[in-house]
């Protein structure tokens, strides 16, 4: 479930796309420190979005620094690692941990190489963040178990993800009713995208998907999503617009120019894309 929550690099200030460039990049570096090279391959959006939001609530202003990058082999400015910083690459390797179990369990027997090069990472992981490695297991077990037995709550299922976004957030910084609220429905709006993605692949395979227990099979994507517009643009836009209320009542002090084009253009954006069936997401490049 990664790869939704992105800017839309088309419509940002060059000064915010640098900011946030900057702490993809410091989030890559987290991860080679406290890994291995492998470990930079965790390295994504939605967590590096996740860490600018924590910043900015906890009010922490980062210090930048030039680094070689180890992918163009050209010099880059970065966030220089701090605690936080340090914190969400664990958070970034559990993240993909956990999520790479629940594909193999799915049916995706190629995502087991993903849990066997990370498997010494998680670990450690999971030693300096064991409240959050426990709230991920019991979060993506409590998810199993609604998977197994065909749960047709769209809600109910949606919570796992959504509670557990919310109470990652409350682990890693103070924060307040707003924060909360917005953070159980960012979690909620990427698993339900992540399951409109995922319509025809799941149906075709015969995986779970609340969505397809609720409208039916789908063996045509983007005939499906034009036939059930109206109930699928609901379930989503009826999230996001909770979510934008809720950001708007958030005390955003630090990089309020990259929150605000992630949560007003980028999720949106994504939202549109998938409701015509287009691909996942088209990656905005660091």
């Amino acid at each position: 479930m990664f790869g939704y929550v992105i800017p839309d690099k088309n419509n940002m200030y060059i000064k915010d796309f640098n900011v946030f460039s900057s702490f993809y990049c410091g989030l890559c570096k987290a991860l080679a420190k406290t890994g291995t090279q492998a470990t930079r391959l965790c390295t994504n959006y939605d967590i590096t979005f996740f860490n600018v939001l924590l910043h900015s609530l906890s009010s922490k202003e980062v210090e930048f620094q030039r680094r070689m990058c180890m992918y163009n082999c050209k010099k880059k400015v970065c966030v220089s690692p701090d605690e936080l910083t340090l914190k969400m690459a664990d958070l970034s390797v559990l993240y993909v941990y956990y999520n790479a179990d629940d594909d193999v369990r799915d049916g995706k027997p190629m995502r087991i190489f993903v849990k066997w090069r990370l498997a010494i990472r998680k670990r450690r992981a999971a030693k300096r963040l064991p409240e959050i490695d426990a709230l991920m297991r019991e979060s993506f077990s409590k998810l199993r178990k609604l998977e197994e037995t065909s749960c047709e709550h769209i809600d109910e299922v949606a919570d796992c993800f959504a509670a557990l976004m919310r109470d990652v957030a409350k682990q890693l910084v103070k924060t307040d009713e707003n924060a909360d609220d917005f953070m159980y429905n960012l979690g909620r709006i990427v698993y339900l995208m992540d399951a409109v993605d995922d319509l025809e692949k799941d149906s075709k395979k015969g995986r779970y998907n609340p969505i397809l227990l609720n409208f039916g099979p789908c063996d045509d994507k983007k005939a499906y999503l034009k036939q059930h517009y109206d109930e699928l643009s609901f379930l989503l836009n009826s999230t996001y617009n909770k979510l934008v209320g809720e950001y708007n009542l958030m005390p955003i002090k630090l990089y309020e120019g990259v929150l605000s084009n992630t949560v007003y253009l980028g999720i949106k954006l994504q939202i549109e894309r998938l409701l015509k069936g287009e691909e996942k997401c088209r990656l905005t490049r660091m």
